[in-house]
């Protein structure tokens, strides 16, 4: 990610991580924003991930990739 005043950076996924959603994804099914999941497998496209809050506790989920970028380059 490269945004105006802040320093370039890139996010490294590993297998066992905590993450916390920052989008509503699918609400019915969990994925809202401020879930916290744990990586299960990473994939080219999608990401598998089990929620470890909210109603959906324990249940597997499948995420796809999804590419931050600003959409004005300057």
């Amino acid at each position: 990610m490269n945004f105006l005043g802040f320093l370039n950076y890139e996010v490294e996924l590993k297998v066992g991580a905590p993450v916390v959603l920052l989008r509503n994804l699918d609400p019915s099914s969990g994925l809202c924003n401020g879930t916290c999941l744990t990586i299960q497998r990473l994939r080219s496209k999608v990401i598998q991930a089990k929620i470890l809050t909210d109603q959906n506790v324990g249940q597997m989920v499948t995420i796809p990739r999804i590419d931050i970028s600003p959409s004005d380059k300057d």
